[in-house]
């Protein structure tokens, strides 16, 4: 009988570990960071609901709510259109006095006697008056294609352009009179006839001293203080036979306006 060997297995082989540098490769390409891998593109299924295009082309809200309708474009804003452009550009005068009557409405539960009331409608005219000048300028500059425009430094000329164009810009037309005062040399007065802003206005009569046209003002005062020409300006209700709510606009010209006006005039 043979005695026979007995020969044992080899052990197996460890499993390879792969180096660190594949193995970043292959975790960077399966989730889609860092450098492509030089395998090739990964090989991760793809959910088969997700449409091809959907990486492409991912609809909006408002697509998604609104199928099958037109979605408007978003217009261009107020800061996007050109100075230059009047036509179209109008204010409805209705919407003018509406605005202002429920200013007048607004000031007056904020204030605390007329005095007060006129006060803040001059204010608020203010701050119109001095953007209303500065429009009317600019596009007076462009309009004549000059850079340095030349400016006016003559009251009357200056009163003139109130009196004109200003008035014209707000209201659609000129004001009804520019006079001097017999009471000062340093009074001027602009009335209106009918003033298109405050003659669907009804003064109840414990106000009766107040005048809503304090407002228009208000622009003639920010109107002149931008053209260099520092007044105090009212506004004070003239009725006469003919016109009942006839308004005269009261310029009281500072005394620096009037030193300036006798030196231009010799």
């Amino acid at each position: 009988m043979q005695s026979s060997t007995a020969f044992a297995a080899p052990p197996p082989a460890p499993p390879s570990i792969p180096s660190s540098s594949s193995t970043s490769a292959r975790y960077s390409s399966s989730i889609g960071i860092g450098a492509p891998s030089s395998a090739g593109p990964s090989t991760q299924p793809r959910d088969s609901r997700i449409p091809s295009s959907a990486s492409s082309h991912v609809p909006s809200l408002q697509q998604q709510l609104f199928k099958g309708t037109s979605i408007p474009t978003p217009s261009a804003g107020i800061l996007d259109r050109s100075l230059n452009r009047t036509k179209g550009a109008e204010v409805a005068l209705n919407a003018f006095a509406f605005m202002l009557s429920e200013i007048v409405s607004y000031s007056q539960t904020r204030s605390d006697s007329v005095l007060d009331l006129e006060k803040r409608l001059s204010s608020l005219g203010y701050e119109a008056g001095t953007r209303i000048l500065s429009l009317i300028l600019l596009r007076n500059t462009q309009a004549a294609g000059v850079k340095d425009p030349k400016r006016e430094h003559r009251l009357i000329p200056i009163l003139q352009f109130v009196h004109t164009h200003v008035y014209k810009f707000c209201f659609g037309k000129a004001a009804d009179g520019l006079e001097k005062s017999v009471e000062g040399e340093d009074e001027y007065m602009l009335s209106m006839n009918q003033p298109p802003l405050t003659q669907h206005i009804s003064i109840p009569k414990d106000m009766s001293q107040l005048s809503c046209e304090a407002f228009t003002a208000g622009i003639v005062e920010g109107v002149l203080d931008g053209l260099d020409v520092p007044a105090r300006v009212t506004a004070h209700t003239v009725p006469n036979d003919q016109y009942p709510q006839r308004t005269v606009i009261l310029i009281k010209l500072d005394r620096r306006v009037m030193d300036r006006e006798e030196v231009l005039g010799k």
